[in-house]
């Protein structure tokens, strides 16, 4: 699930190879959203991996041919690529991002046949981002929601939320999780949970993001200072380690959007 970051390609390959994985038997590339660090190695994936079927949300379909976002990711992938001194190519083959043509676009509660009586249902989770999307594999009782579900965070006592689009899209989207039976989530950023964890996850999800909005309101009335808020809050995030490397006016602008939208003024 997620078609990941581009820095990270050798790593990914050298853990297929260490753990004798089959490339050929990999047939879909689920984007579960088009940020940068979600789908900025997918373009060399589908080069590397010419069979591979990619599946996203209509959204993030159409995201995906447009000028700005693509080239927003090469710009991210380019500079990351130059801060930690690793070429533009892996094997031969360019890390650029090019225009993704999405195989299949899926709805909330769309399903796929994986056969051996494996399937994935699809949920439309916005919030997070505008194009969001979840997979849940049914006989696994796993979720794989990338950042449409706050993540784990201090040794899982913690969560992280992400609402950078909409907080009332995030909330709506946890609670249209909520019916699920969950027994393992898999997240894009910061491992894994089961057992408990990852059975009461959502409704955790639920109450951490309605704290974070209260913390965001409450924040404002005492200060009548968005600017200052803004920049409050994306110092505590930027301190934790999964955002370090986010530019500082990348993360001004993503809790810019946050904050307004908490404060109801999107």
């Amino acid at each position: 699930m997620g078609g990941g970051v581009n820095w990270e390609i050798a790593q990914l390959e050298a853990q297929f190879n260490y753990f004798g994985i089959d490339r050929s038997r990999i047939r879909y590339l689920v984007i579960s959203h088009v940020h940068h660090d979600h789908c900025g190695a997918v373009a060399y994936l589908l080069r590397r991996y010419p069979h591979l079927q990619t599946v996203a949300s209509p959204y993030g379909a159409h995201l995906l041919q447009k000028d700005k976002p693509l080239r927003v990711i090469n710009e991210l992938n380019r500079a990351a690529l130059k801060r930690l001194n690793l070429p533009p190519h892996h094997d031969g083959l360019a890390l650029d991002f090019d225009p993704i043509v999405v195989t299949h676009q899926v709805h909330d509660n769309d399903g796929m046949d994986l056969g051996r009586e494996l399937t994935l249902r699809f949920f439309l989770t916005p919030g997070h981002s505008r194009c969001s999307l979840t997979t849940y594999v049914p006989e696994h009782m796993a979720l794989f929601p990338a950042d449409a579900v706050p993540m784990p965070h201090d040794h899982g006592q913690k969560l992280i939320v992400t609402a950078n689009h909409d907080f009332d899209d995030y909330l709506t989207s946890l609670t249209k999780l909520r019916p699920l039976a969950i027994r393992l989530v898999g997240y894009e950023h910061n491992g894994v949970l089961t057992g408990t964890a990852a059975e009461t996850i959502i409704q955790r999800s639920l109450e951490a993001t309605r704290r974070q909005r209260q913390r965001i309101v409450t924040r404002y009335e005492a200060l009548q200072d968005l600017d200052r808020v803004v920049t409050e809050i994306a110092a505590k995030y930027k301190a934790l380690s999964i955002f370090r490397e986010v530019p500082d006016a990348t993360m001004h602008a993503i809790v810019h959007r946050m904050v307004r939208s908490a404060l109801g003024q999107i």
